[in-house]
C-alpha cells in the first residue's frame, strides 16, 4: 500500500477540525441548522488555509442521514463523501477544466437530480481560473439554479473572480493559520502517530510554514522521513537550512558589545561551516524586527506570535538598544541582501556589515550620528534630567570698588570656534540677564528677542535631550508669528529639519522657550526658500547667491556644509588639534 501524507490521513472531517477558521465554521453549520444557507458561496483565502475541506464538510454535512449542522461521519452518504465516490458531490478543477464548453456542460447536467442525497454540491476549486466566457456561461444558473444544487467556489485569488459571479456568493473569507494554531495542530498529530517532537521543533515547523496547516504537517511528514520519530530542532534546521536562533542571538550580541575582532572571527566560522549566507541575512533581518518590536510595541507578541521563552530572551536582548540603533541596523541588513543577490564576494559584504553594526563610527551617515547620540544620551541624559534647578542666590550689598581694565583674550589657535560655542552660548546669559527676557504676553516678544535669547535656549535645549541640541545647529530663528516660531534650515540641512519636525522631538524645545521667554510656542521647521517671505527683508535666503552690491553680508547669512565628524565634535565639546606640516 502506497504511503498516505500526513495532511491527507489528518484532513479535517467536521467542522470542528477545522483549525483557525471558526469564523466561518460557525457561520456555516448555523446555516445548515436553520435551513438559511445561500446557494452560492465563495471561499477566498491563502492556500493551505482549508477552503476545499470546509467545502466538503458543509456538502456532508448537507446530505448527513443522522445529524443537521455537524456530519455524523458514519452514515453511508458521508463515507461515500470522505472516499471521494458520492455522485452528489462534484468537485471541478477550473485550472483544467475551465473553458466555456466545461462551463456549458456544467450547466446542462444541474437540472439532474440527487441521487441518494437531498443536495447536490458543486465544489469549483481555482475558480478564478475559469475562462471570462465561461464566467459569462454561469451566470444564469448562479443567479436562479435548481432548489437542489448549492456551488461552492474556492480561490486563492479572488480579485480575478470576474465581479458579477462576486454579487451572485456569498463570501468567506479563510485567514492564514497562527503559528500557535498550527503548533498545536501538529502536537495532537504527533501524539497519535508517536512522533517525539520537543515543542521548540514544532513551533520553528508552524512559524515556517506560514499559515499553512498543510504546509505545516507536509513539512512535519519530510523531517519524520529524515530523522525518523525522534525529531530535534537541529535535525529541522539542517533539513531546511533555517538559522537556529542561537545563532542569531549570538551575532546581535557581538554588535552590542561592539567588539569588530569578534564580528571577523564570527564570520569566518560562518563560512567554513557552510551556512547560506543570504539565509543568513534573512534571518537577521527578521530577528532585529523581532528586536524593535519587542522594544516598541506593547502587543509584540500577539504581531511575532512567540512563546514566553522566546519573548523572555527577546527582551533582555533588545533591552541593549535604542530605537534608532535597531533601525540603523535593519537597514544595514536589508544592503546585506541587496548585495547578496547582486552576486557580490558574499565574506566581504557579511564583514564590512557587521563590522559597521558594532562601531557606528564607521559608517559616516546621519542615522549613525543620530543612533550614537541617542547612545550617549541613555547613558547620561537621565543624571541630568533629573537634577533639579538651582535658585539664582539674590546678590548681596557690597561696597562698588573701581572696575579694573581686563587684559584682551588671547585666541587659541588650536580650538575650533565652532566648539567653543556650546561654552560662549552657556555664559552669554546669567540667570538674572534671562529673567529679564520673559514676557508676559506672546504680542509684546519679536523676532529680534528671540534672536538674542536663542543662544541661552539651546543650551537648555542641550540639558534636555543632546540629539536634538545637534539637529538644530543649522537652525536659526526667522519669524516670529502669534505663538508660531519658524525655525530656518540650512539648504543641506532637510535631515535636520525633518527630525526637529517631528512632535516628539519638539517638546523640549518648546518647553526651553517658554523657560527662558515665558510664552510656549508652535514650532514650525521651514527650508530657507520656504521662509523667505516670513524673514526680515534684512536677512539674506539661503538660497540666495549672494549679498547685494550696496549692502554688506552678514556673518549669518550661509551655513557652511555639515557633516558627521562637526556635529560630533560640536555635541561633545570637542577641540581639533592642529599638525604642523
Amino acid at each position: 500500500m502506497a504511503h498516505l501524507s500526513l495532511y491527507r490521513k489528518y484532513r479535517p472531517q467536521s467542522f470542528s477540525e477545522v483549525v483557525g477558521q471558526e469564523h466561518v465554521t460557525r457561520t456555516l453549520q448555523r446555516a445548515v441548522t436553520q435551513k438559511r444557507l445561500a446557494h452560492a458561496l465563495l471561499f477566498s483565502g491563502p492556500r493551505g488555509t482549508g477552503k476545499t475541506s470546509t467545502a466538503r464538510i458543509l456538502a456532508k454535512a448537507l446530505n448527513c442521514e443522522r445529524a443537521e449542522g455537524e456530519p455524523c461521519g458514519d452514515c453511508s452518504s458521508c463515507e461515500q463523501i470522505r472516499s471521494g465516490v458520492s455522485l452528489d458531490v462534484v468537485e471541478i478543477d477550473a485550472a483544467s477544466h475551465g473553458s466555456v464548453d466545461d462551463a456549458r456542460d456544467l450547466r446542462e447536467k444541474v437540472a439532474y437530480s440527487t441521487v441518494g442525497g437531498r443536495w447536490k454540491v458543486y465544489i469549483i476549486d481555482e475558480c478564478h481560473m475559469l475562462s471570462p466566457a465561461a464566467n459569462n456561461a454561469l451566470l444564469k444558473v448562479l443567479e436562479e439554479p435548481p432548489d437542489h444544487v448549492v456551488f461552492v467556489f474556492a480561490t486563492t485569488e479572488p480579485y480575478k473572480v470576474l465581479q458579477t459571479v462576486q454579487d451572485r456568493c456569498q463570501r468567506y473569507e479563510f485567514r492564514a493559520v497562527s503559528a500557535i494554531d498550527a503548533a498545536r495542530r501538529l502536537a495532537q498529530v504527533c501524539e497519535m502517530e508517536g512522533i517525539r517532537a520537543d515543542e521548540q521543533t514544532q513551533e520553528l515547523i508552524a512559524s515556517r510554514a506560514g499559515g499553512s496547516v498543510r504546509d505545516a504537517l507536509s513539512m512535519l511528514d519530510q523531517l519524520r522521513s529524515f530523522a525518523g520519530d525522534d525529531m530535534e530542532v537541529g535535525d529541522l534546521t539542517q533539513l531546511l537550512g533555517r538559522m537556529p536562533d542561537d545563532l542569531l542571538f549570538e551575532a546581535v550580541d557581538i554588535v552590542s558589545e561592539r567588539d569588530v575582532g569578534a564580528v571577523f572571527v564570527f564570520a569566518e566560522r560562518l563560512v567554513r561551516s557552510g551556512v547560506d549566507l543570504r539565509e543568513f541575512a534573512r534571518g537577521l533581518t527578521d530577528h532585529l524586527r523581532s528586536l524593535f518590536l519587542v522594544l516598541n510595541v506593547k502587543a509584540a507578541r500577539e504581531i511575532l506570535e512567540v512563546t514566553d521563552n522566546q519573548l523572555t530572551r527577546l527582551q533582555e536582548q533588545a533591552n541593549r538598544f535604542q530605537a534608532a540603533e535597531l533601525l540603523r541596523l535593519l537597514d544595514l541588513t536589508n544592503e546585506i541582501q541587496l548585495q547578496l543577490r547582486q552576486a557580490v564576494p558574499g565574506r566581504l559584504v557579511l564583514e564590512i556589515a557587521l563590522a559597521r553594526m558594532a562601531r557606528p563610527e564607521l559608517h559616516a551617515t546621519p542615522a549613525s550620528l543620530l543612533a550614537r547620540l541617542e547612545r550617549l544620551e541613555a547613558h547620561s541624559g537621565p543624571q541630568e534630567r533629573a537634577a533639579a534647578p538651582v535658585e539664582p542666590a539674590k546678590p548681596k550689598a557690597a561696597p562698588v570698588e573701581p572696575a579694573k581694565p581686563k587684559a584682551a583674550p588671547v585666541e587659541d589657535p588650536t580650538v575650533d570656534p565652532v566648539a567653543k560655542a556650546p561654552q560662549e552660548a552657556q555664559s552669554a546669559e546669567t540667570p538674572e540677564q534671562e529673567g529679564a527676557m520673559r514676557v508676559s504676553d506672546a504680542s509684546e516678544l519679536d523676532i529680534a528677542q528671540i534672536e538674542r535669547a536663542w543662544p541661552v535656549i539651546l543650551e537648555k535645549v542641550k540639558r534636555r535631550k543632546i540629539s536634538l541640541h545637534a539637529m538644530l545647529h543649522p537652525a536659526h530663528p526667522a519669524a516670529w508669528q502669534g505663538h508660531e516660531l519658524i525655525l530656518e534650515f540650512g539648504p543641506r540641512s532637510r535631515f535636520h529639519r525633518d527630525k526637529v519636525s517631528e512632535e516628539a522631538q519638539n517638546a523640549p524645545l518648546a518647553e526651553a522657550f517658554e523657560q527662558v521667554l515665558g510664552v510656549k510656542p508652535k514650532i514650525k521647521c521651514v527650508m530657507g526658500t520656504e521662509a523667505s517671505s516670513a524673514r526680515p527683508a534684512k536677512r539674506a535666503s539661503y538660497e540666495s547667491e549672494g549679498p547685494e552690491e550696496d549692502e554688506p553680508s552678514d556673518s549669518d547669512s550661509s551655513e557652511p556644509a555639515e557633516d558627521a565628524v562637526e556635529l560630533i565634535h560640536r555635541a561633545f565639546k570637542g577641540t581639533v588639534v592642529v599638525d604642523d606640516p
